[in-house]
């Protein structure tokens, strides 16, 4: 499921969990202060003995956790001296002794002694979310807006919905945003900022409507305003919207690279990947010396299973990593660039049949978290030239120690396993893992496919359904409990039910589409069967769904068009049991 953006990061040390209708959280995170020399009342130069012994007794007092004393203490000091840093004090203590109103009140002080301080301006504001009086924050924000220069106001202005992030009632706190920032609509370098800040919050409050249009009244106020995109990415959904609009008019007009990729990364998320491909296009002419654009572009390029286009784009990426210094390479999203760019080339040469060069591209990937994939990739590379001794050398010696590393050699065994013609063999070291890692989604999900694959139905089913109670957002394994039903033939009606739940978490995934498709089918609805089977094949070539579609046009009747089909199938995959099987059913072809 498409988890929600965090809004939320401490505004101060001080207040490290925003407070939600109990003062609980705020009181806690203030108290994980107190243990800093940083967070103690501290004398001044030419203080009295009178006040240095009055900040002493009342620190004593906190020490003793008798907060109630602490407060009144520092609060007198803070009157008689005034100090900034004794009214925060007094303020913290007042919020340790669970007394808001209090909090509130001495907060309101400090404020009043220094109005222009915009750390008694956000525990006043943080208190009044904490106490629930949310409409009592519109004042108080505004002001604090307005003792900000202008050129500083639009990033405190992006601050706001952090004070909103744990409320309960998000809608009214929407409605509060947008009132307390409607004077700086007047201001037309605030506009964009302002409606990013109001839809921010609406989005928070789920209503994604309200948020568009606060987009979409930004996007036209600063089309190349980064908070505005930014608010537009989290809005792209599976169909293109307005949203898209926002975001293709930000970076045509030279919005930041990373914008743009980060897009491009939420179409294919989406599955959207045409246009994802297409907008990597658009990156790499806007952007022609980003070699992570590139990158981008080729990755997508062999999702799309386009070899000609994934070796031309990634040839450009590596020769412009050749061209960077060790540094630079680092600073292209922490390494990770030239990682991925050098493994998808390893994995093009493996293809190829070409394992020399494929190791000599896995070579260059050192760092420990690639360990782990590189291993498991020349496990592959040595099982697929039969060299099963030596497969079987390297993963005896991959470590194990830490749970990924455990798992990564689990998923090596199977491979090794599968490549010995031993899938009972790899079903039992999947099920002792599931033991060995109860709570891990995918080991379930590989041992239900394992079981599936040695023809035990029960226990794939049961699996599944254990799997889908304990992650009910396991969109693959409602897939294929709802697939292996509909070939069965066998309860079609929940088959339905689990592959459309599937889509409405990946609509625009080919392989359930694929699945619809064979539920269709099943259920004698050759017309739907046939739409759904071509748009899963156009979208992604594939030999398991090309034996799908083929088989409902002979269905229909169109026998030469589904012998053309599976022939297409054949030549993505001629190894591809299920097609082999069904064309021999029809064709009585070996």
């Amino acid at each position: 499921m498409r988890s929600k953006p965090s809004f939320l990061r401490p505004i101060r040390p001080v207040l490290k969990t925003a407070i939600s209708a109990s003062l609980t959280a705020l009181i806690l995170a203030s108290a994980g202060c107190a243990a800093t020399p940083e967070a103690t009342y501290q004398a001044k130069p030419g203080e009295t003995a009178q006040a240095f012994y009055q900040g002493l007794l009342a620190e004593l007092s906190s020490l003793a956790e008798d907060y109630v004393q602490a407060h009144a203490l520092m609060l007198n000091l803070a009157r008689m001296s005034n100090d900034p840093q004794a009214y925060e004090r007094a303020t913290e203590f007042a919020l340790r002794s669970r007394d808001g109103d209090t909090a509130l009140m001495t907060a309101r002080s400090w404020l009043k002694a220094f109005p222009g301080s915009h750390e008694a301006a956000r525990y006043v504001i943080q208190i009044l979310v904490g106490l629930n009086r949310l409409d009592d924050t519109i004042e108080p924000l505004r002001a604090d807006l307005a003792a900000y220069p202008l050129a500083e106001r639009g990033a405190a202005i992006a601050d706001v919905p952090r004070y909103f992030a744990r409320v309960t009632d998000k809608k009214r706190a929407a409605t509060v945003v947008q009132t307390a920032l409607a004077p700086e609509l007047t201001r037309s370098k605030l506009v964009a900022p302002v409606w990013a800040a109001v839809g921010t919050v609406q989005l928070m409050a789920s209503d994604a409507a309200s948020a568009l249009k606060s987009a979409l009244n930004g996007a036209r106020a600063e089309p190349t305003n980064r908070q505005i995109a930014t608010l537009a990415l989290y809005l792209v959904q599976a169909e293109k919207s307005p949203a898209d609009d926002i975001l293709d008019g930000f970076i045509r007009a030279s919005g930041p690279v990373d914008a743009g990729l980060a897009y491009v990364r939420r179409l294919v998320e989406l599955a959207r990947v045409e246009e994802a491909y297409a907008k990597a296009q658009t990156l790499t002419t806007l952007w022609p010396a980003s070699a992570e654009a590139w990158l981008v572009r080729g990755s997508i390029a062999f999702q799309k299973k386009d070899m000609d286009a994934t070796r031309s784009a990634l040839a450009r990426c590596a020769e412009l990593l050749e061209k960077a210094d060790a540094a630079a390479q680092d600073a292209m999203a922490g390494g990770r660039v030239a990682a991925q760019a050098y493994f998808l080339l390893a994995v093009l040469a493996e293809n190829d049949k070409d394992y020399a060069l494929a190791n000599s591209y896995l070579d260059r990937l050192t760092s420990s978290e690639d360990q782990r994939r590189v291993n498991q990739r020349r496990v592959q590379m040595l099982l697929a030239q039969g060299q099963l001794e030596a497969a079987q050398e390297l993963v005896s010696n991959m470590p194990e120690e830490l749970e990924d590393e455990a798992r990564a050699k689990i998923s090596a065994e199977v491979e090794l396993l599968r490549a010995r013609k031993d899938e009972a063999g790899a079903y039992r070291l999947l099920t002792d893992a599931m033991v060995r890692f109860p709570k891990d989604p995918e080991l379930a999900y590989e041992a239900a496919m394992s079981a599936d694959k040695i023809k035990d139905l029960v226990a794939m089913e049961q699996i599944l359904r254990k799997l889908l109670a304990q992650h009910p957002d396991h969109y693959q394994s409602m897939n294929a409990l709802g697939y292996s039903l509909a070939d069965r033939n066998v309860q079609l009606a929940e088959a339905r039910t689990l592959i459309q739940k599937a889509l409405s978490f990946a609509p625009q995934d080919p392989y359930i589409i694929d699945s619809m498709g064979w539920v269709e089918f099943r259920s004698g609805n050759l017309s739907a069967a046939n739409t759904l089977l071509r748009t899963a094949f156009e979208a992604k070539p594939d030999a398991e769904i090309a034996a799908h579609w083929g088989e409902v046009l002979w269905a229909m009747g169109q026998r030469d068009a589904a012998e053309a089909t599976w022939e297409r199938g054949l030549q993505l995959n001629p190894d591809n049991e299920t097609l082999r099987d069904t064309v021999r059913r029809f064709t009585h072809k070996p």
